[in-house]
């Protein structure tokens, strides 16, 4: 008898190894049981069956399922520079190699689901659109069931108002290569009017096909382009419509502390209430004289989270507090304003590289390091820019053989992600031109994908504002703004009205970004948009204030570290909702 299979692939982030995300494939394979799949198997009232598409899972209900997981390993270490993309195609690669060896051993693959660390979000997104652009696609004979992110960014690293924000923005996107460019979207993946002829547009409202070769063939170098991570947002392409296909979107994030995905782009959210509600509590400690290295409470800024019952780190819900009695300030009764005055202490602010709490070791290996800085910086930045010239270089010739590899050259590149290019001449210098690392050729505000969130208008609104949230509309730049969107644990019932997905909203008076949220193009806008309105799509929240840094923290990719060894609960938490 022929057993049934369901695939879990796991995907590592940026200079990742296996090892990284052992403690996920490890936690999946002891708490992914049957028990727990009869538990979270779909009900009449889910989202969407998939039993229209996939006739065999009637059958399935009643059959054991076997979970296989498969830890990615061809894209170790530096091989993660070489694009979103080349990384999916590998593994890709080792999907069908483990389907192959599934077969052999009288297994079947009739469900899949695929996970992804940071970097390996995108990567995966990247996979399924790969899978799906199959003829037939993948997902004919095999269930799609779940699609979940840990601590990925989703619209890329977004841009900050502040100096080393543009700094790390300019080396990123040339040191790490093509995924370097693609991150920051630098690259130019589709022109404009290549989308627009590849989704067959009515030739009455737009220029013509020979018109737009021509165009094109001429002047592709001046174009309006779209960078990866905006297609791979779009509706129109088979990325989204293969996340979309999914059972369950989840997507894990770091509210606070997360040094290389921050909120906005781990959460898919335009506005970052914990780090203005951060702000603000800085802010009030400062003035109360407290030390500036102690991690404030987000609760003065007007903030207040609340956790799971019996978690220490996963967010049940937040909210803005209204009511100024109940927020701590910094009159507290416990504290009078003569004492007050008489105890307050000046601090000296250290710079961030020369305070211990930067850096993630215990407190007298962190101050060798920072006694060792005069000497060990320009070393180490020496080292650090030389590996990644040296890196980049290894880089780009891998990318090159790996596409004299792909079926149908260069114009199959884009053919096997469901683009079917028309213009045959424009299409190879497109895709060799994927890794520029000219910033000029990022997203234009007017480019097809942005254009219709450039202005608001009451036809075209950039972002619909939900009805919960009408008595924080007048903010005025002293309160906490009203918050973008609810955690939606699975154990967790919220009403109906905001459980949905929600859009972002704007307040209706200035000012429309606040200081602490990232500098968001039009098309990261839309990615948002577009990522939102997938209705199954559920985020949960991780609130670590007190970590060093929550990035590699959420995954407990090394077990050594004793904040790594208390995250197991959050990886716990994901495996016992996996639907089998």
């Amino acid at each position: 008898m022929t057993e049934n299979v369901h695939l879990l692939v796991v995907c590592h982030g940026l200079w990742g190894t296996r090892a990284h995300v052992q403690y996920v494939c490890k936690s999946a394979q002891q708490h992914v049981s049957k028990s727990a799949s009869t538990a979270s198997r779909p009900r009449a009232s889910s989202l969407s069956s998939p039993s229209s598409t996939h006739p065999q899972s009637q059958t399935e209900e009643e059959e054991d399922i076997k979970l296989v997981v498969l830890a990615a390993s061809q894209n170790e270490d530096t091989r993660t520079y070489d694009g979103i993309d080349v990384c999916a195609e590998r593994v890709v690669v080792e999907i069908d190699e483990e389907i192959q060896r599934i077969e052999a051993e009288g297994g079947k693959v009739t469900r899949f689901s695929i996970f992804g660390y940071s970097l390996g979000g995108l990567v995966a997104r990247y996979a399924i659109g790969l899978l799906d652009s199959r003829s037939p696609s993948f997902f004919k004979d095999v269930r799609p069931v779940n699609f979940t992110t840990f601590a990925s960014p989703a619209i890329g690293i977004p841009r900050y108002d502040s100096f080393w924000s543009g700094v790390l923005r300019f080396l990123g996107a040339r040191l790490l290569s093509r995924s370097g460019a693609q991150l920051y979207g630098n690259d130019r993946f589709l022109p404009s009017s290549l989308i627009d002829d590849a989704v067959a547009l009515d030739p009455s409202t737009s220029e013509t096909c020979s018109s737009k070769k021509k165009k094109m063939f001429s002047s592709w170098q001046k174009e309006k382009a779209e960078p990866l991570l905006a297609v791979m947002a779009d509706p129109r392409f088979n990325f989204y419509k293969a996340l979309a296909a999914f059972e369950r979107v989840e997507v894990y994030a770091n509210s606070v502390k997360d040094r290389t995905v921050p909120y906005p782009t781990g959460a898919i959210e335009a506005h970052d209430p914990f780090a203005l509600a951060r702000a603000k509590a800085q802010k009030i400690a400062n003035e109360r004289g407290d030390d500036p290295e102690a991690e404030p409470d987000i609760k003065e800024g007007g903030l207040e989270v609340k956790l799971l019952e019996g978690s220490a780190l996963l967010v049940a819900s937040w909210s803005a507090i209204t009511d100024q009695a109940t927020a701590p300030t910094s009159n507290d009764d416990s504290k009078t304003s003569g004492p007050s005055k008489t105890r307050k202490r000046s601090f000296l602010r250290l710079p961030l590289l020369l305070r211990p709490t930067t850096y993630p070791f215990s407190r007298p290996v962190s101050l060798l390091i920072i006694f060792t800085l005069p000497l060990a910086l320009p070393l180490s930045l020496i080292f650090l820019v030389g590996r990644f010239l040296l890196a980049g270089r290894s880089s780009k010739r891998r990318i090159r053989a790996f596409r004299t590899r792909v079926e149908g050259g260069r114009e199959g590149w884009l053919k096997r992600v469901g683009v079917e290019a028309r213009v045959r001449q424009a299409v190879g210098d497109v895709v060799e031109n994927a890794q520029s690392d000219n910033p000029e050729d990022s997203v234009a505000e007017g480019s097809s994908m942005a254009k219709d969130i450039d202005t608001e208008t009451e036809e075209n609104p950039v972002l619909v504002r939900h009805p919960s949230l009408a008595p924080f509309t007048n903010y005025g730049g002293t309160d906490t703004p009203p918050l973008a969107r609810p955690v939606s644990p699975s154990h967790i019932n919220l009403p109906s009205s905001l459980s949905t997905a929600l859009p972002v909203p704007i307040p209706t008076s200035s000012p429309s970004r606040y200081p602490t949220d990232p500098i968001l193009t039009p098309a990261q806008l839309t990615m948002i948009k577009n990522l939102n309105s997938i209705p199954q799509l559920r985020k949960h929240l991780v609130f670590a204030p007190h970590a060093r840094n929550s990035h590699g923290m959420i995954v407990c990719r090394d077990l050594k570290f004793p904040q790594h060894r208390e995250a197991r609960e959050i990886v716990d938490s994901w495996a016992k909702d996996f639907r089998l």
